[in-house]
């Protein structure tokens, strides 16, 4: 029996010069992987007739400053500029393919969505949206919002996702981005749904996204490879735990964005990822009989949206069905202790952070003052004062 001419279990089709490929993620499907293997074949792929825009392996503050929100924890505001440097590079190249990848856009609302596509030339788009099984996505999606300061246990987190939609901003980060009707809904509203292709990951196989890229952009097979380096290895479940009770700790002393940046993200976090895994406990427990029913009632709906959606999927979107496929588990996982190697990787890691904070600071309190060069009035005086203030003060110390 043949397939509807929508479902195309083999890659995508090469796409015509002139097209831009929108990759919109959503997190935790293996944006990153795919991002550094453009980012780190950046020129080669120039020399193919790919443009990705840089410098970095996603535009990460561009894209925040184009959907309109605000910034990762600890980081100043998104600047608009960067977004329209993006743009202004795209609209320059005269290379006959581009690529855009961030996964924050899968979050966008209607109105963001109506801007980037604006900006980047809607007729030219081709989005690229990636589907995950949800009973995976959903330990890996707690320890990524653990990096971000959560404090939630798993059991916790779990029980919170199963619940309905209460309006808070952790089950809309959990879930908005992972409802495909509503997701290809918003972006088809801007590019037509014949632009449009959905990947079915297979966690079996890693090289899909890799792959499915590489044939859209029509580069020779084995262009874009994962890399090798372990910096964007997936948290241990008690690296995880570890990550969320110092997470309380910044809760509880009331610790700054910027200082969390730093001491847990970069430092922590860093060091972790950057580390072969201890042998303490390697990965979180199961769904509980309760989180599964409504995982399995959202992979339902999950695979039959793909299935309706009059788009070109790449996989089997009964692959992302649960019932039946996945049991329940009971016995819960408790951290209580971990060991002396991973005790020494955090304490390495806020090392390493309070030291590069301190340095940051240090070069801040260093830089010259401001001139008064276009300084008036009422800011003047202000400024005048201050500085008066302030020489009286270290006079008579």
């Amino acid at each position: 029996m043949s397939l509807p001419p929508t479902l195309t279990p083999t890659l995508a089709p090469t796409l015509a010069d002139g097209s831009l490929l929108l990759h919109l993620g959503p997190q935790k499907t293996g944006s990153t992987a795919i991002q550094r293997a453009m980012h780190l074949s950046r020129e080669r792929l120039a020399g193919l007739g790919v443009f990705y825009p840089g410098p970095s392996f996603r535009p990460a503050e561009a894209g925040w400053a184009a959907m309109g929100i605000g910034s990762a924890v600890g980081r100043p505001p998104p600047r608009i500029e960067l977004w329209e440097q993006l743009v202004a590079d795209v609209r320059a190249t005269d290379l006959p393919r581009i690529c855009v990848s961030d996964e924050d856009f899968a979050r966008a609302t209607p109105e963001a969505a109506a801007r980037i596509t604006a900006d980047l030339g809607a007729d030219r788009i081709h989005l690229v949206y990636v589907a995950r099984r949800l009973d995976k996505l959903l330990p890996s999606h707690w320890q990524e919002r653990v990096k971000s300061r959560m404090t939630w246990s798993y059991p916790d987190f779990l029980a919170r996702m199963a619940a309905p939609d209460e309006g808070h901003w952790e089950w809309s980060m959990m879930w908005a981005a992972h409802d495909v009707a509503t997701v290809l809904d918003r972006w088809s509203a801007y590019v037509p749904r014949e632009q449009i292709t959905v990947v079915v990951s297979d966690e079996a196989d890693h090289d899909l996204i890799p792959r499915t890229f590489t044939s859209m952009l029509g580069l020779p097979e084995g262009t874009l490879q994962a890399p090798a380096d372990k910096n964007n290895r997936s948290l241990t479940y008690a690296e995880a735990e570890a990550v969320r009770r110092v997470n309380q700790v910044f809760a509880d002393n009331g610790w700054t964005g910027e200082q969390y940046w730093r001491i847990v993200q970069a430092g922590i976090a860093g060091v972790l990822k950057a580390s072969e895994r201890t042998a303490d406990v390697a990965r979180p427990p199961g769904l509980p009989a309760d989180v599964l029913a409504v995982v399995d009632e959202r992979s339902e709906a999950q695979a039959a949206a793909i299935e309706a959606a009059g788009v070109h999927v790449v996989g089997e979107p009964d692959s992302l069905r649960t019932r039946g496929r996945v049991q329940p588990e009971t016995d819960p996982v408790d951290v209580e202790q971990v060991s002396m190697e991973l005790f020494a990787h955090v304490v390495t890691g806020a090392v390493r952070g309070a030291l590069d904070l301190q340095r940051r600071e240090l070069k801040r309190r260093r830089r010259p003052a401001p001139g008064l060069d276009g300084v008036a009035g009422r800011d003047l005086a202000r400024e005048l004062g201050g500085r008066v203030r302030r020489r009286i003060g270290r006079r008579s110390r």
